[in-house]
């Protein structure tokens, strides 16, 4: 496999050339450019299979570059390297045929990782070159995945032994089978061959792994609409079991064995309308294309509602309202797929900040970089869903187990969850305890890690920050319910050990 790299900063390309190196001896690094213009540059000239790059470079950016990579009519591999994980940049991303993204600062097991699920994509469409042409599946997953074009000799192949001529006319079936693909696609492909045999019609199946899809390519038919009926009584409005419930299904037409690939990367795109339309509907393109959406207006009143259940610790009223977020948009209203999918990630990624911030979560268990791409490529309704299901998995929201510390510790910690707002201090409750001061202040520290003043401080903090969130309370209300006097003292604390003041802290998670 060949490849660039173009990245601006000199350090990082460098160690990325040296992992390549040492990781991946079989990897031919062809170009190393310092911004998107050189590295259009090289792109240009060695063709290479895989482009790895930053977005944020000078003279020219990645996306930029990438963009007019696609206009000169190249198509590698690409991993984008970026410490702008914001949504924007990666759903920019994905339009420009991006297969993956890595945050900086890079993490050598995630780049190998990447980089090997890469080499294993490209070895499996290498496979498909077919060594001879004696398969009409060999020529179109050829076509399909790129790696053979229509040349005279193959057009005078197909039409010898398939009687394909220049114009014959093909449908595409497309069958998006998401998670279910690996266990269920022998039985659906052994179904629609059984369907297509009794229809009399020609036919070929090509598994597409990579999209979790199987496509049907059908020709030797009357006319579109006919098939398309058939297909539609035969598939969708029977009585489907419930594995089918997870797959969709489109359709488009095209022209000539050489229009095969254009049409695949048309309707794929589109498959993700079954969000909207439902599993029992037939994506067909260009139909599609011009169904009328309404305006999809955020439910913010729901993420408020959510961001208070986190804070308030209530589990079943978190799942209660995402589950009235989650039929906001079943609601018969036809909303475009793509402003789903971003109310999605505000949703989630709102969930996700506020259990941060209140600490009900480990932060670093999430693997938000996957939960991203699950969201932004889910193709149904069902597959959002297990998004929300995944994420609410790593919520804490209940009495935490206490560690293994001393009695004296444990009441300590007791009495400053009950009255941290009178101001109680440490020489109070050792006094209440029968202990010096300066012992259980010592033992305190040994055994939580920090001392009493500031367990207390970042415990007032943590209950401030879910008042500003889950609630309209003013600054000094807060300040007072917290245990502090002077709000103003209040806000200089707040700010210090937070990064922002508490206005700003309660405008950036609203």
């Amino acid at each position: 496999m060949r490849v660039v790299v173009v990245e601006d900063e000199v350090l990082i390309r460098e160690g990325l050339c040296k992992l390549l190196r040492k990781m991946f001896p079989d990897i031919r690094i062809e170009g190393v450019a310092g911004n998107g213009q050189e590295g259009l540059q090289y792109i240009q000239t060695y063709q290479p299979d895989l482009v790895i790059t930053d977005i944020r470079m000078p003279v020219m950016d990645g996306l930029e570059m990438l963009g007019k990579v696609q206009e000169a009519g190249l198509f590698p591999k690409v991993i984008v390297l970026t410490a702008y994980s914001e949504f924007e940049y990666a759903k920019q991303a994905v339009k420009l045929g991006v297969c993956d993204y890595i945050i900086k600062p890079v993490v050598v097991q995630e780049f190998v990782q990447t980089i090997r699920k890469i080499q294993n994509l490209y070895e499996q469409e290498q496979k498909r070159t077919p060594e001879t042409m004696g398969s009409l599946e060999h020529v179109v997953s050829g076509l399909l995945y790129g790696v053979s074009t229509l040349d005279s000799r193959m057009e005078e192949f197909l039409f010898k032994k398939y009687a394909i001529e220049e114009h014959t006319s093909f449908i595409e079936l497309l069958i998006y089978m998401g998670n279910c693909f690996e266990t269920g696609r022998d039985r659906k492909r052994k179904e629609i061959c059984h369907l297509l045999e009794q229809k009399e019609v020609l036919y070929c199946l090509v598994d597409m792994e990579y999209d979790r899809s199987i496509l049907v390519l059908i020709y030797g038919y009357s006319s579109r609409q006919e098939i398309e009926r058939w297909y539609q009584n035969q598939i969708l409005f029977q009585k489907r079991d419930e594995w089918e419930r997870h797959i969709s299904y489109g359709m488009v037409e095209v022209t000539g064995a050489g229009a095969v690939r254009e049409g695949y990367q048309t309707l794929l795109p589109y498959m993700d309308w079954n969000i909207v339309l439902g599993d029992d509907v037939l994506i067909s393109y260009p139909r599609i294309a011009d169904v009328q959406t309404e305006i999809c207006i955020y439910p913010v009143e729901l993420e408020n509602q959510v961001k208070v259940a986190v804070c308030t610790g209530e589990m079943e009223k978190v799942n209660e309202v995402a589950g009235r977020f989650r039929d906001y948009f079943l609601n018969g209203r036809v909303y475009s797929p793509k402003e789903i999918k971003e109310s999605y990630v505000r949703f989630l990624w709102s969930v996700l900040n506020v259990a941060k911030e209140v600490g009900c979560i480990d932060y670093k268990q999430v693997d938000q970089k996957d939960l991203l791409n699950r969201i932004m490529d889910a193709r149904t309704e069902e597959e959002l869903h297990k998004c929300f299901e995944e994420l609410f998995g790593y919520l804490r929201l209940y009495e935490k187990e206490a560690e293994v510390v001393s009695l004296s510790v444990k009441k300590t910690q007791s009495m400053i969850h009950e009255f941290y707002a009178d101001g109680i201090t440490l020489s109070e409750i050792a006094d209440r305890l029968n202990l010096t001061q300066e012992y259980l202040g010592s033992q305190f520290h040994k055994e939580v890690g920090e001392n009493f003043s500031t367990y207390i401080r970042n415990y007032r903090l943590s209950k401030a920050k879910e008042l500003l969130i889950g609630t309209q309370l003013k600054q000094y209300e807060i300040a007072e319910k917290v245990g502090y006097a002077d709000a103003k003292y209040f806000a200089r604390v707040f700010k210090e050990c937070v990064g922002m003041s508490p206005a700003e802290y309660r405008k950036s998670n609203r």
